[in-house]
């Protein structure tokens, strides 16, 4: 009845249609034509008409009306089954050594007293040194540590290893335990130093560790080894081309023998102290040591001066004749000079400016100190050491020595800078050798035999020290601790 009165009304609503002609609609062949037909046959039907035409068969066509614009999706192919993935080959069965060996046992620590028969021979300490005890000696990898023997006890045990390490007690495995500490009362907190008998097994284990920290090859044995590219135990490149030290002293000594004769003048000369300064090369450009200038003025003041006789005496010095305008000459005055202005112990510079004003002056390659002590005297400069002055008196060699000088080599001034370090070092480093002065005044150094009399070791490193490191060892020979010069 509802779908009646709509009819008879003329129209239909659809609220997502919005209002249409429903006449228009049944004639049209539009999206609405199955419903059109069907609402008229079932109007006429009820209206007593005959019966109702069988219904169109709905040909399926697009919506265009809003809201139904629908397209029915094409059928999919039901997707082609995914196979089912193979079964993972099964995991390899890696067997792995056991990293971690059982534990060792170790022996307990014995109860005995630790007496000197204990640490008798060689042991390994924990710090990688090999170490070997011999009586009361103790070598520390080769080398004996003469100021380290160890020390016992009242009762005779073990007390120290000299103020290195201090001895604990026993650990296990027979292993000592040392601390690392100068006196008992500090090796609480001090560190432990283990020493392990060097049993073969040990060795071994060592000698692995060593190769692991680089210790292999050449590095194997440091006393036998050098600075890389230089003769084994040295630091001198040049040292390799001997074979060993006899032939070494040889090779140095006629070397510093041809030197002396090629640009030697063929005479001794006196020269006086006052015309003497430092050789640009002496001593690695470093100069004179003022302190062992000192030390040599007041051995001549005290003990008096000691003439050379023959082949006893001072060292001959020897010198370059030089002009005051060569280059070398130039360097070797402003060398001079620049020492003078920061030290006050030398002569005055006044002394030495009447020399550079001269065409001509000497330079020393050896026995440099000992013209500036006389000097010293010459102008009776007062001692850096007790404020007393340097006075000749009644000392007539001493006389006779500063003022007009003592026998010297003297070489040509055209004798060229790597000769005549070559000559300051090995005047310097064969004090040991005496040389053979003939009557007519030659000079033979390359057979000179080696003096084996015993010298303090003061005058043995005096000679081979620069200027900074003799200050250092002549305050430490007179036992200065106050100077300012200390730390310079």
């Amino acid at each position: 009845l509802f779908l009646l009165k709509l009819r008879v009304a003329g129209c239909i609503f659809f609220p997502s249609c919005g209002v249409f002609d429903f006449r228009q609609a049944a004639e049209s062949a539009g999206p609405c034509q199955c419903l059109s037909h069907e609402m008229g046959a079932i109007a006429s039907c009820i209206c007593g008409g005959s019966e109702a035409p069988a219904p169109i068969k709905p040909v399926a066509a697009q919506c265009t009306v809003a809201g139904y614009d629908f397209v029915e999706p094409a059928k999919e192919e039901p997707p082609a089954p995914i196979p089912a993935p193979a079964a993972p080959a099964p995991a390899p069965v890696v067997s792995y050594p056991n990293e971690e060996p059982p534990p060792k046992v170790m022996t307990p620590a014995p109860t005995t007293p630790i007496v000197l028969e204990t640490l008798q021979g060689a042991w390994v300490n924990s710090m990688g040194a090999k170490i070997s005890v011999n009586g009361t000696a103790v070598s520390l990898n080769g080398l004996v540590m003469k100021m380290h023997p160890i020390t016992l006890n009242e009762d005779g045990t073990v007390k120290s290893v000299g103020k290195l390490w201090q001895l604990k007690g026993w650990l296990e495995d027979e292993r000592v335990e040392f601390k690392e500490a100068p006196s008992p009362e500090v090796m609480e907190f001090a560190r432990s130093v283990i020493w392990t008998k060097a049993t073969t097994e040990k060795m071994a284990e060592w000698t692995e560790q060593m190769k692991g920290l680089g210790y292999s090859g050449s590095s194997s044995n440091p006393l036998g080894r050098g600075i890389e590219g230089c003769m084994p135990g040295t630091s001198d490149a040049h040292a390799k081309l001997v074979a060993d030290d006899v032939d070494r002293d040889k090779a140095e000594l006629k070397l510093l023998n041809d030197l002396i004769v090629k640009w030697r003048f063929s005479d001794f000369q006196q020269v006086p102290p006052r015309k003497v300064i430092p050789d640009f090369s002496n001593r690695g450009h470093t100069g004179l040591s003022v302190e062992h200038v000192h030390y040599l003025a007041t051995s001549f003041r005290e003990k008096g001066f000691q003439k050379r006789r023959g082949d006893q005496g001072h060292d001959i010095p020897v010198l370059v004749n030089e002009s005051t305008s060569s280059e070398l000459g130039q360097k070797s005055i402003a060398n001079w000079r620049s020492k003078l202005a920061e030290e006050n112990g030398f002569p005055p510079k006044e002394h030495y400016e009447r020399a550079f004003a001269g065409q001509e002056l000497y330079t020393s390659l050896g026995n440099g100190h000992f013209n500036q002590a006389l000097n010293l005297f010459g102008n009776e400069c007062s001692s850096i050491y007790d404020s007393k002055s340097y006075s000749i008196g009644n000392d007539r060699d001493l006389k006779e020595a500063v003022q007009t000088g003592v026998s010297s080599i003297v070489l040509k001034g055209e004798i060229p800078l790597r000769d005549r370090e070559i000559i300051s070092r090995l005047l310097n480093s064969k004090r040991e050798y005496k040389w053979k002065v003939h009557p007519d005044g030659s000079v033979d150094i390359s057979d000179s035999s080696e003096d084996h009399s015993t010298v303090k070791q003061f005058e043995a490193m005096s000679k081979v020290l620069d200027a900074v490191e003799l200050n250092c060892l002549v305050r430490s020979e007179l036992g200065i601790k106050a100077s300012h010069r200390i730390g310079q």
